[in-house]
């Protein structure tokens, strides 16, 4: 499918330390939208590079990133704590939501600094944290038999086309599902809400700070 040259980029990462950092570009302003490239880097100043050199002069709309962007100075975040107790009620298991203050180190610092890179090339860029795995959970695509292992990028045509589809990893799946969590950011998708405003006095370097949106009912 061509993209519309007008169409809106929406541009999504998934850190995880070197070979394992996915990113990836969609376009649309309806879903489903259309996967424009995507790729796997080794650090964030590569992938910030990869996604600046795809979408050349073309403004991007919003970020969505598989990383914690804001912590809570009391440990577990509220907003982990919503979206692991929906979860469980749909069948996955608790750990697919952690705790911030055990997860590894290239997930928390990469996730921030591709988002301060970005932030560099345009400093009000909307950003909003992402957990493409709970999303699979919540938009009823994984379920006990079917976890988000199983699941493969070209399975989700119902919110994302393209030719780019098949024969994405893991971290490209997770770095589209990132950028439509962009997209429904900043479309307000119905069903969908910010749990950033769940959180009770929230830190974060992130200034203005980011967003974090989930269809958590």
């Amino acid at each position: 499918m061509k993209v519309d040259p007008s169409s809106p980029f929406y541009v999504g990462f998934d850190p995880g330390g070197a070979g394992a950092f996915g990113w990836a570009i969609v376009a649309g302003t309806k879903l489903p939208l259309v996967l424009v490239a995507r790729g796997v880097a080794n650090h964030a100043q590569e992938a910030a590079r990869a996604v600046l050199g795809a979408v050349g002069q073309k403004p991007v709309m919003a970020v969505g990133i598989d990383a914690p962007l804001f912590w809570q100075p009391k440990g577990d975040r509220t907003s982990d704590q919503l979206v692991r107790n929906a979860i469980i009620q749909l069948g996955a298991r608790g750990g697919t939501v952690n705790s911030v203050n055990s997860m590894r180190g290239a997930c928390l610092v990469q996730g921030l600094m591709v988002a301060m890179l970005l932030r560099m090339k345009q400093s009000q860029l909307p950003i909003t944290e992402a957990h493409p795995k709970a999303l699979l959970w919540l938009l009823r695509c994984a379920h006990s038999g079917h976890p988000p292992s199983t699941i493969a990028l070209n399975n989700l045509q119902q919110w994302m086309v393209g030719k780019n589809l098949a024969g994405a990893s893991d971290h490209e799946r997770d770095a589209a599902l990132g950028a439509f969590s962009a997209f429904a950011m900043a479309q307000g998708m119905a069903g969908w809400q910010n749990l950033y405003l769940q959180e009770p006095n929230p830190i974060s370097p992130l200034h203005p700070p980011p967003a974090y949106w989930l269809p958590v009912r």
